[in-house]
């Protein structure tokens, strides 16, 4: 009897953590927005405060199918420098994520590894996508409730694939699997060492961003912000209510984004006018980043705190 209940137990637990399970893609479109081609400080346009110097847009539609070898993939539309192809394929059970490029499957993402695991990325070289970086899982964490892993590159030799990770202190970049999200290298293993997952959009709204500072596409010009306009956010800390004023009394028109602090979108509010009420409620006490961005994609980022 004691056995029957520990199974049902598990079972129950098992079942009840897959319910929750949060897929990689959105429920009709989703896109994803990577920066790739880094600026290196040898050139004349390097700028620290950019990471790339262009973007490639994958997009896919929950209709857009292919079956291959007997498997389901979605069909992905690029739309940038870029002329990579790739369809992608979810395993739901497992928490994993697949593409196919040229005719070859890679594991991009494995939500199911633990501490210790270690993960092996194929990344190309000339377009030959025989090298590996490999990546150990440091630490997992929850985040609202959503699993998130932490790696890093087993050797220096490894890092030296993945530009980002030098320049990421001035952003809110490193190795990670998110549940909801993928990895945030992007979903084409890297080329050229420098491509990171910039925004993911699912069903036309705004589901996670790396950095405010990076915004959703990188062209050789850094992200525009208000040098005249400010916002002024209160109370802060709060546990129900945060007001936003901004500094004009004509009307403002635009979008708020509260993101925790690995950039998943918790909240979003259009904006059209100076006063602006965000209820709370459903928010887990801690710091989250609340990010503005107008009609010409202008950004005000402001931290608070809820309690």
């Amino acid at each position: 009897m004691k056995k029957v209940m520990v199974l049902f137990l598990f079972l129950s637990s098992f079942l009840l953590v897959h319910a929750q399970y949060e897929s990689f893609f959105g429920g009709d479109s989703w896109e994803y927005s990577e920066g790739f081609q880094p600026i290196t400080k040898n050139t004349a346009d390097y700028d620290p405060y950019l990471l790339g110097c262009s973007t490639n847009t994958y997009s896919f539609t929950r209709s857009d199918t292919v079956v291959i070898g007997g498997q389901k993939y979605y069909d992905g539309v690029t739309n940038g420098l870029g002329e990579y192809q790739v369809k992608l394929r979810e395993d739901t059970q497992n928490g994993r994520l697949y593409a196919l490029i040229e005719n070859k499957e890679f594991l991009l993402c494995d939500m199911s590894l633990s501490i210790g695991d270690t993960f092996k990325l194929p990344v190309s070289q000339l377009y030959n996508y025989v090298d590996t970086m490999r990546m150990v899982v440091d630490s997992v964490t929850f985040v609202n409730s959503k699993k998130v892993l932490h790696l890093s590159p087993v050797s220096a030799a490894d890092q030296g694939w993945w530009y980002p990770l030098t320049v990421g202190h001035y952003y809110n970049i490193s190795l990670r699997f998110m549940e909801g999200v993928g990895p945030t290298y992007g979903i084409i293993p890297p080329h050229g060492q420098g491509d990171v997952l910039l925004c993911l959009t699912k069903d036309d709204t705004l589901y996670y961003m790396t950095h405010p500072d990076l915004g959703c596409w990188q062209e050789y010009v850094a992200v525009p912000d208000y040098s005249d306009l400010y916002i002024t956010l209160y109370p802060n800390p709060s546990d129900q209510q945060l007001f936003l004023r901004f500094s004009t009394e004509e009307n403002v028109r635009g979008v708020v984004y509260v993101r925790d602090n690995l950039g998943r979108v918790c909240l979003r509010r259009n904006v059209v006018e100076p006063m602006t009420i965000l209820n709370l409620y459903s928010l887990s006490p801690g710091i989250y980043l609340l990010t503005f961005i107008d009609q010409q994609n202008r950004i005000i980022t402001k931290k608070f705190i809820k309690q």
